[in-house]
């Protein structure tokens, strides 16, 4: 097996929201194996690919000790989901990493299961490639929290759950050196790489920040990830009724009435019905329960 050349992932809120704390190459390789998890999968399986896979797909190289220690690492580093003080799970990433002379073999731990496999609530879809670039892993992580909230255009976080979620270290737990070290970092990240553009207000009782208030837009050229996000995810699905007729997206990434006639849209007319389904997209049934 090699790695695919997909370059989306899908995560409930759930793990959006998890408390834990990684290194940029830890969850670099999280996001990237995340990728190899199809929509029709219903349980996990091997992934099996080489150290040269990883470094394609990744655009880095990966030394093989470096990469040990990054496994160890994640190892060392389960993911914290508490529904209340009394209800709470700590899950391990993977359930196991092998590597015999550039082969890797790994598994994502079965408890992940049901917020990874068959999604139907909730969820929050990502493009490596706008992830991977940003230098701070606190940076990846607040991008995949306003993610979640993109539709809506805001998220309000109090600062003591924001830095619980991101386990910062006790000398972030300043609020001058968090704001500076994540939140501004974050901001000028985002802005530059993805498809968010994300400002932040602080709320203060007294002199003391209490909670941050993000407002979310989308950046100018959303409309190009919103045809890698139908092209890769959402093929052969209905769309909408387009010109009174059902349109979809074929296996080539060409648009097509899916009617009697199925007749495949011309440059130019796809061109329209893309930016009319963009337009529309809040309104679209593949939509409706995802909060892309």
């Amino acid at each position: 097996m090699n790695l695919s050349k997909r370059n989306y992932s899908k995560q409930s809120h759930v793990i959006v929201n998890a408390r834990y704390a990684l290194t940029r190459n830890e969850i670099d390789l999280i996001l990237t194996l995340l990728t190899e998890i199809k929509k029709e999968d219903k349980d996990f399986k091997d992934y099996i690919f080489s150290k040269n896979d990883l470094e394609v797909k990744t655009s880095k190289k990966w030394q093989s000790k470096q990469l040990r220690e990054t496994v160890k690492g994640l190892m060392s580093k389960p993911l914290e989901i508490e529904e209340s003080s009394n209800q709470w799970e700590i899950i391990n990433w993977f359930s196991y990493f092998k590597y015999n002379n550039g082969a890797i073999t790994c598994r994502f731990d079965k408890r992940l299961k049901p917020y990874l496999l068959e999604i139907k609530n909730r969820f929050v879809i990502s493009d490596l490639r706008m992830i991977l670039p940003m230098r701070s892993s606190y940076s990846k992580r607040v991008y995949l929290l306003l993610k979640e909230y993109a539709k809506i255009g805001s998220r309000t976080i109090e600062l003591s759950e924001f830095q619980e979620i991101l386990k910062v270290p006790k000398s972030l737990k300043i609020y001058a050196d968090f704001k500076r070290k994540v939140l501004l970092k974050a901001k000028a990240d985002i802005d530059k790489f993805t498809d968010l553009k994300i400002d932040f207000k602080e709320k203060k009782i007294g002199k003391k920040v209490v909670s941050i208030i993000f407002t979310i837009k989308k950046n100018d050229e959303d409309l190009k990830t919103f045809i890698q996000v139908i092209r890769e995810l959402y093929t052969n699905q209905r769309l909408a009724f387009y010109n009174d007729k059902p349109i979809k997206c074929d296996d080539k990434g060409l648009l097509y009435y899916s009617d009697d006639s199925l007749v495949t849209l011309n440059k130019k007319d796809a061109q329209k019905a893309w930016e009319w389904l963009h337009e529309h997209r809040a309104n679209l049934e593949i939509f409706q329960q995802s909060l892309f």
